[in-house]
């Protein structure tokens, strides 16, 4: 598949074929005049996607509380189980660029936190040198003689420069110290409590109220939602490797007993603790809108 020219960009797609022992890169293609996702209709995706955005302004929203403005040139990385709507202003222009991928060796990319939950959107380079970058792989997905596997190890190449080392620490030093200190003692927090954040504030050098302001204004949401989320997400974790019981697991995050644990899974996820244990969906049943 050829990318389109930003002057000319239009909609088109690759329907991929095959499988392989560390995942698979399920659709790939161009959207022009992207209607993008509803925020009153949000969803959850089941796999990974890659969102790229070519021309046009927007604004992303999930179901963490995170919402930022969007522009030509930002990334949004599409978690499978994170409800989100993303998408142009009423009569605005949208144009993006997407791929979509699941399997083991992606869910390692996270657990490295090469993946991170806390930043879905980032600028990444300006659309027409971020394409070059992308055409060589575009131009060999399923191509005669290419395999699954092999289009996964390109994937992996595309992804290493997305989610370049480099990239991560120049975005972490653009934040302020205290704040990545509070993202670590939030991400080992064993509850969401105001006795918690209390403490954590006071670890930080900071005043309760002005640590809890300070704090949205740079995550997008609370320090509260913020370590629930967390928690959420190592119960998300924990699922995929062991098949705990909700109750073992509310004891683990110190959650009040097992109902409230699933109850707040559930109205985090969009899943229950069982259904997020299970494999994706198939990927017919979740194309990109």
């Amino acid at each position: 598949m050829r990318i389109p020219s930003l002057a000319h960009w239009k909609s088109s797609f690759v329907q991929t074929v095959g499988t392989s022992p560390l995942g698979e890169i399920t659709l790939a293609g161009t959207i022009s005049k992207s209607r993008g996702i509803r925020r009153d209709e949000p969803r959850v995706f089941g796999q990974w996607a890659i969102v790229y955005s070519v021309a046009g302004s927007g604004n992303y929203h999930d179901a963490r509380g995170i919402d930022v403005p969007l522009r030509a040139g930002d990334m949004i990385l599409v978690f499978p189980e994170v409800a989100h709507s993303y998408g142009p202003a009423p009569g605005g222009i949208w144009n993006e660029l997407y791929v979509c991928f699941r399997g083991p060796v992606f869910e390692s990319w996270r657990d490295a936190e090469l993946f991170d939950v806390r930043n879905p959107v980032f600028h990444w380079k300006a659309p027409h040198i971020g394409l070059e970058i992308l055409q060589p792989f575009f131009s060999k997905l399923n191509q005669p003689g290419q395999s699954m596997l092999e289009s996964v190890t390109m994937w992996q190449q595309i992804l290493s420069r997305i989610f370049s080392p480099r990239s991560i620490r120049d975005a972490r030093e653009q934040r302020p110290a205290w704040f990545l200190q509070a993202l670590d003692l939030l991400e080992r927090a064993a509850a969401d409590d105001e006795k918690t954040l209390r403490s954590i504030a006071e670890a930080c050098g900071m005043g309760y109220e002005s640590f809890r302001k300070k704090f949205a204004n740079l995550a997008g949401e609370p320090p509260a939602r913020y370590a629930l989320m967390r928690r959420i997400e190592r119960a998300r974790q924990l699922l995929a490797r062991h098949r705990f019981t909700n109750k073992e697991l509310a004891e683990m995050l110190g959650f009040h007993d097992e109902f409230h644990f699933a109850k707040t899974f559930k109205k985090l996820t969009g899943k229950t603790p069982r259904q997020a244990a299970m494999s994706p969906p198939d990927v017919r049943k979740s194309l990109p809108a």
